[in-house]
């Protein structure tokens, strides 16, 4: 399925948000009308970015938006139980606390019931526990969920958790007898859930559509269980890093890593003999077991003082080169009509910038950000005053950042439907550089600053330019900055770097 950028649609109270989003302004949201659920605020971007709307249009909605009154996701405030469903929502069926008639609390599961009731009516006995089934809706997904109650309360069905059946099936039917019902993995089941529902929707490269990663790949995974278990993973590790409770994002965590385990045992047996049938499986898995990575650690950064080395920075490059060079190699094998086979500007402009080993950079670029050059242009020789360039490093350094300069152009010089592929080609094409491979990784692991000040340009200069399009890499480049400061011990460097790049 492919989704195609809808024309704009001028709504009555949105100024023009186009037929995508729809504003509600008696609850202060905005509803994405093919999600169905209300997009915050800070992610309006990234959310038009992962429908493919092109950056023209994105602007011209994000500058509607910024005029919009909106509430924080925690400050919106509810409708009353027997409110209509609101349209733009999905509505799931749940469970509706009935303790006092001023509880409202409602979840969809009988675990969560128990704990509100142990948490909030001091009642520890599942067996005392009151509900009443009823429909639900909510406007925010991830840690933002808040259930409330529609069309309610009109023939529903009161009990204790313990009451909740089934109704009785008609055991005259002789069909029915000696079937036994397959056993369900609902843990499973959520994860799917929410994977096509949430995590599908930053998987694109750029030049994927959507609809690939939400459709297509699922029905792959059901063909190879090892991209099964990495779609469960991803998903798993998507959620334990979208709530804060602790024990929560434990159970979250365990999940990914054991969904993890059976992706990377497949996977390695597959990979030995690629063919058209598994090709498809075998990218995107590596692609998911790669992005489990980074979500993992960028976890252990915000949850604990995990003191990181350079060896974990240089893993994720590695990984990330892997994706890129399978890619590659896989490309005569994909099949025909495979969304991983990459046009032909793609596969020239990696060949391109990894090939590049040119020792003297060029004049300025005109596409390149006065800003940008000026940083490229000067690194060198500010390098060298403030005395973290060695002479023997000179020839590995000035290869490296002119590979950088190049990957930049690259970057720049796309059209705005190309950005995120562009952003990628020149991220992937420069740690394709036998330079960044052969010399600058080595001098890294032996924190040599100028290395590793090289690096941090080509995070602060290219990674982090398309980090806003992807929830799941929020915060990665500030983590990459963090960790090659922490190993280089260097205050000389510290300065340089903050210097540069302008961040306190």
């Amino acid at each position: 399925m492919t989704r195609t950028v809808k024309p704009p649609l001028k709504h009555p109270g949105g100024g023009g948000l186009g037929a995508l989003l729809t504003y509600r302004p008696d609850y202060g949201v905005v509803i994405c009308k093919d999600c169905h659920f209300a997009i915050q605020p800070n992610a309006f971007s990234s959310h038009l970015q992962n429908h493919h709307i092109l950056r023209s249009e994105r602007r011209r909605i994000l500058d509607q938006l910024s005029s919009l009154h909106l509430r924080a996701p925690d400050r919106v405030i509810l409708p009353a139980t027997d409110s209509r469903r609101i349209v733009e929502l999905d509505v799931v069926y749940g469970l509706r606390c009935i303790s006092a008639p001023e509880c409202n609390y409602a979840c969809t599961s009988a675990k969560r019931m128990s704990q509100h009731w142990s948490a909030v009516h001091n009642e520890p006995n599942s067996k005392a526990i009151k509900y009443r089934e009823a429909k639900l809706q909510t406007f925010f997904r991830g840690n933002k969920i808040r259930y409330f109650e529609v069309e309610g309360p009109t023939d529903v069905q009161c009990g204790t958790l313990k009451e909740s059946t089934l109704p009785p099936v008609n055991l005259a039917d002789e069909t029915l007898h000696g079937i036994q019902a397959p056993s369900l993995d609902y843990q499973s089941l959520l994860y799917m859930h929410h994977y096509v529902r949430h995590s599908s929707l930053f998987l694109n490269r750029g030049n994927e559509n959507t609809g690939f990663w939400v459709d297509t790949i699922v029905l792959e995974a059901y063909r190879h269980p090892f991209l099964m278990h990495g779609l469960l993973c991803i998903s798993a590790i998507d959620k334990a890093r979208g709530t804060t409770d602790y024990r929560e994002r434990r159970q979250h965590l365990r999940a990914s890593a054991s969904y993890c385990a059976g992706a990377i045992s497949g996977y390695r047996v597959a990979v030995v003999s690629p063919t058209e049938n598994n090709s498809t499986a075998l990218i995107a898995c590596s692609r998911l077991l790669g992005q489990q990575e980074a979500v993992r650690d960028l976890i252990k950064s915000q949850e604990m003082d995990h003191d990181f080395t350079i060896e974990d920075i240089i893993e994720h490059l590695v990984l990330l080169r892997g994706c890129t060079d399978l890619m590659m190699q896989l490309q005569s094998t994909l099949p025909p009509q495979s969304p991983f086979r990459l046009p032909d500007k793609v596969k020239i402009g990696l060949k391109q910038i990894g090939e590049n080993e040119d020792t003297v950079i060029a004049l300025k670029p005109s596409c390149i950000p006065a800003g940008t050059w000026l940083i490229l242009d000067t690194l060198e020789a500010k390098l060298k005053a403030a005395g973290l360039l060695l002479e023997i490093e000179v020839p590995t350094i000035r290869r490296a950042i002119n590979s950088l300069t190049f990957a930049a152009s690259h970057a720049y010089n796309a059209e705005e439907d190309d950005f995120a592929s562009s952003g990628w080609t020149a991220v992937e094409g420069w740690l394709r550089s036998p330079v960044v491979s052969d010399e600058l990784l080595p001098a890294m692991r032996v924190f040599r600053p100028a290395a590793l000040v090289v690096f941090i340009s080509w995070v602060m200069l290219l990674l982090k330019r398309i980090e806003a399009e992807y929830a799941w890499m929020t915060d990665l480049s500030a983590w990459f900055v963090r960790v090659a400061i922490n190993v280089a011990q260097s205050s000389d460097m510290e300065n340089l770097v903050r210097a540069l790049f302008k961040f306190d």
